[in-house]
């Protein structure tokens, strides 16, 4: 676990540098209201993908998993033609929703015609996002080493788009135009690397008799499953997606600007957290099943490291962050460092949060772990409602501190309960 951690977070920290520089590079050729807007446009993006994003890669582990130890191959190509299904559909889907819903969100964000095209442009990336069975194959495959190196494509075609059209013409319309184009790269990247895994893992696989039907029958459990993890994912995702978008309501573009800043630089936090409820839940299925005591340990061992790594950049953001922002954006982009260090606490939690979540998967409680969150996210908009127009800015970072309390000490909770019960 810790080999395969260590490649993800090798991958994840070059893409956060190559982040950080795109956002540089658009943050330093716009003004703060028109990069404002072109966060508000991937923001639009994020949230309709989000709506029809299914996570079918974590299926894939939960139920292929025990597959693949009993040698059921047949079984595991179906579940794989569903998911494939799933990702196509939902694709589809989402392209055409995107598209058709943008002057209508045009509307509500005070858009002009011209941003309402490109809004419309950026849409198209959503055609290529269905690769949710190409990472569940890789993960369960333990190819995390393809996994990391997709971590990185996307950023290096993102960042290179952005300089070519700073150097160019530094337009939000060649900006986004860039940044479409090194989105599908890189999505197309990671699935033609899944289906070359698929073929070589499982000789004579197809896509012929791909479907969506039967899959209760076959797969008992798997359409509760998928539904508790697409609704998680929404809880997780959506809040903060539509935090930006309000916050372009209450704040105008350059609030949404500066809140989507001090947010992407919170991906040091984040992101690592992700990779590790990814390499986590694999391992922790097999021991909560087998019964083993290391699993207790291994938990208590994660949030130790957790801890301490989220304190660090807690730390440095509260002495030098505004510092960090004024040297490398400008003296305008400044005011956002009380927001990145409320911003940064908040993450903390959340980070220790996702390693207890991927305990609590294990353990059967996805039901459970869900209401939590979605408690959490009302909580969250409901008080970046009531503060933001008294606060101004850091009214996102005080609801996102306390909103994140939520699912943490339930979860701590639920997971100390279950160890007992099994213990006892």
């Amino acid at each position: 676990m810790a080999r395969n951690f260590g490649k993800l977070l090798r991958g994840r920290s070059v893409a956060a540098i190559l982040e950080m520089a795109t956002v540089v590079v658009l943050a330093r050729s716009l003004s703060p209201a028109n990069f404002g807007n072109i966060v508000l446009i991937q923001t639009y993006v994020l949230v309709v993908r989000e709506l029809f994003n299914f996570k079918v890669f974590e299926a894939i582990i939960r139920f292929g998993v025990p597959m693949i130890e009993s040698n059921e191959e047949k079984s595991f190509k179906q579940l794989l033609r569903l998911t494939l299904s799933i990702d196509i559909l939902s694709a589809i889907t989402a392209t055409v929703v995107a598209i058709a819903a943008a002057p209508l969100t045009a509307r509500v964000l005070g858009w002009d015609d011209n941003l309402t095209s490109i809004a419309m442009i950026y849409s198209s990336v959503l055609f290529i996002f269905g690769f949710g069975t190409a990472k569940g194959v890789l993960r369960l495959f333990d190819r995390f080493d393809i996994l990391s190196k997709h971590l990185i494509v996307g950023p290096v075609l993102r960042l290179m788009g952005v300089f070519v059209v700073m150097l160019w013409e530094p337009t939000v319309f060649l900006f986004v135009v860039a940044l479409t184009l090194a989105t599908m790269g890189g999505n197309i990247y990671l699935n033609v690397r899944g289906w070359a895994e698929i073929q070589r893992r499982l000789s004579g696989f197809t896509l012929k008799k791909l479907s969506i039907k039967g899959w209760q029958e076959d797969f008992p459990g798997l359409k509760g499953f998928i539904a508790v993890i697409y609704w998680q994912a929404n809880v997780d995702m959506l809040p903060k997606q539509l935090s930006t978008l309000m916050a372009g309501m209450f704040l105008g573009p350059q609030g949404a600007g500066l809140l989507r800043l001090s947010s992407e630089i919170t991906k040091i936090l984040s992101k690592p957290g992700e990779l590790l409820q990814q390499v986590l839940f694999p391992d922790l299925v097999r021991m909560w099943n087998k019964g083993t005591s290391v699993f207790a340990t291994l938990i208590k061992r994660a949030l130790s490291v957790s801890t301490l790594y989220g304190l660090v950049f807690v730390a440095a953001s509260v002495f030098g962050g505004p510092m960090v922002l004024t040297g490398a954006l400008g003296e305008d982009y400044a005011q956002a460092a009380p927001l990145l260090s409320l911003l940064m606490l908040a993450t903390t939690f959340e980070l220790l949060a996702t390693v207890l979540r991927s305990a609590a998967y294990a353990m059967g409680h996805a039901g459970k772990i869900l209401r939590l969150h979605l408690m959490s996210s009302v909580l969250y908009l409901l008080m970046f409602t009531v503060i933001t127009p008294y606060t101004g800015l850091i009214g996102p970072g005080l609801a996102a501190c306390i909103a994140t309390l939520v699912p943490l000490v339930g979860t701590w909770s639920l997971i100390r309960y279950s160890l007992a019960k099994k213990a006892g």
